[in-house]
């Protein structure tokens, strides 16, 4: 890096020191260092002119996009105060270069599921006992903490309702809906992972409960995808007629590593190799290993029907039929797993971030730095955070939605027991409780969204509709820059909706 003191020390008499990007040098009190933003680039840092002296502007990293981004790159790599922290992939894999080639895939070994780390105890209460007006729902093995948030506000409708959930996995929940032959819920088998369905009470104590000996039928499969990412070749899965998706919030999915690990960052092409090779190219092209990741058992993963399986698929180009690493049955198990793991630099998982979340001070989630982006982000602004800002502007980019689909009638009516959750997520502004409880379960309100897709791993696109960031911000924060309202006529033209007590552009 150029030592400005020294070069400036030699030129300038009465002099000023500026620090900026890290670097500090000197200016002259008695002409103007700058007239116009232009004249601060040689410094670095993206600084900016102010009465004459550039001064920094904390907007990194160096080479960063400033102004609207005009495509999915501009977005990966806007200037952001956030902090990220780069992977090295010429140092680490031996990949340099923008065009360096991400090697073939190789066929997983096949690895033994292990015991569930916390034996489940048969329950001995059916679900059918719990009381009147139940709801069944069926799929992605992430769903407790965003159902523990909503079961208050069920308990509370006219009449009250209780749901019954069972954990599977995203496609599981999608195939539920769409094929009449599998809307089933059953108990598990003897023999198989006693995955027992559940429920919370009113005060949020989640109990296992026994399905009804011929099962109880789906009324809601839930899903971190798309439906037709789910479709075979047999088989297409696309709403329309017969079957609704209700679209939820967003859930951010990240690569999560013990806290006792050394690792702070990963990428897109680090994860090819780990995911899609067993951490080992065995110096094909002249690669690298994925050091420390290179024992699959140490890999904590779903099946390929999961959607946190199938969304990583997606972004590090790697089958998700080929996927390296042990299916952990669930993501409690998933986590529990994790966190009994004793080689923590080796280990390496995959969790949604309401599971991450509540458990930063044992796994922590690492840096991601997609293919082509400068530097790797947390979902959040920093690691102390929970802001989501990261995945609200774009930068950060492994997340879904959640898909609530279920059957319906002429009309495109769904049953009693369905419209009771899903109608609430049909509606542009979404009841107050629910944004509390949503943002409570670490999730995110498509209205809090900068970004939206219309597909897997899509390029981004702006989000038009009613917005919500400065109301997510207080709630998560504890500050905003927005001005309060408690009608429009409270707001100023710019910013004339009045959405959740503050003035917001829609």
């Amino acid at each position: 890096m150029t030592d400005y003191n020294l070069i400036l020390r030699r030129l300038l008499g009465a002099t000023l020191v500026i620090a900026l990007s890290g670097c500090s040098f000197l200016v002259d009190r008695s002409a103007e260092q700058c007239k116009t933003d232009a004249d601060c680039v040689q410094f670095g840092g993206h600084p900016a002119c102010q009465g004459g002296v550039c001064v920094s502007s904390g907007l990194g990293p160096e080479g960063c996009v400033i102004g609207a981004p005009q495509n999915q790159l501009d977005h990966l790599n806007a200037c952001s105060t956030a902090t990220c922290v780069p992977f090295d992939n010429c140092t680490r894999l031996g990949l340099c270069g923008p065009q360096a080639a991400l090697p073939a895939t190789l066929d997983p070994t096949n690895a033994a599921i292990p015991p569930l780390v916390n034996p489940v105890t048969i329950p001995t209460q059916l679900c059918t006992g719990v009381g009147p007006n139940l709801i069944f729902m069926f799929g992605t093995s992430d769903f407790a903490p965003m159902l523990r948030a909503a079961q208050p506000l069920l308990s509370a409708a006219a009449p009250p309702r209780r749901a019954i959930y069972q954990n599977a996995t995203s496609c599981a929940g999608v195939i539920s809906i769409f094929d009449a032959t599998k809307r089933l819920m059953t108990n598990p088998a003897v023999g198989a992972a006693p995955n027992y369905a559940f429920y919370f009470d009113d005060n949020g104590v989640q109990t296992a409960c026994l399905l009804d000996p011929a099962g109880n039928t789906v009324d809601i499969g839930v899903s971190n995808l798309f439906a037709t990412t789910c479709s075979t070749a047999t088989a297409t899965y696309t709403p329309g007629g017969t079957v609704s998706d209700y679209t939820g919030p967003v859930v951010p999915f990240v690569l999560s590593v013990p806290a006792a690990s050394t690792q702070v960052s990963i990428s897109s092409e680090a994860a090819h190799v780990v995911f899609g090779m067993g951490g080992k190219p065995d110096g094909a092209g002249g690669l690298k290993d994925a050091t420390p990741w290179t024992d699959p058992t140490y890999y904590f993963i779903r099946n390929g029907s999961a959607g946190s399986t199938v969304l990583t698929a997606l972004m590090v180009d790697v089958p998700k039929t080929k996927f390296w690493g042990v299916d952990r049955l669930s993501t409690d198990n998933l986590r529990d797993s994790m966190l009994a793991s004793t080689a923590a630099e080796q280990s390496i998982g995959i969790l949604s971030i309401d599971y991450a979340d509540k458990n930063r001070g044992n796994l922590r989630s690492l840096y991601l730095q997609a293919t082509g982006q400068k530097c790797g982000y947390l979902p959040d602004s920093n690691k102390n955070a929970f802001d989501k800002l990261n995945v609200r502007d774009g930068h950060y980019p492994l997340w879904g939605y959640q898909h609530f689909f279920t059957p319906v009638g002429p009309g495109g009516v769904p049953s009693d027991a369905a419209k009771a959750f899903v109608t609430r997520f049909s509606i542009a502004r979404l009841d107050q409780g629910l944004i509390d409880n949503v943002i409570g379960a670490s999730l995110i309100p498509q209205c809090a969204m900068k970004v939206v897709r219309t597909g897997e791993e899509a390029d981004y696109g702006p989000q038009t509709g009613l917005q919500c960031g400065c109301y997510f911000d207080f709630k998560t924060t504890g500050n905003t820059g927005c001005k309060p309202c408690q009608s429009p006529s409270d707001c100023p033209a710019d910013h004339s909706a009045c959405n959740y007590g503050y003035c917001e552009v829609n």
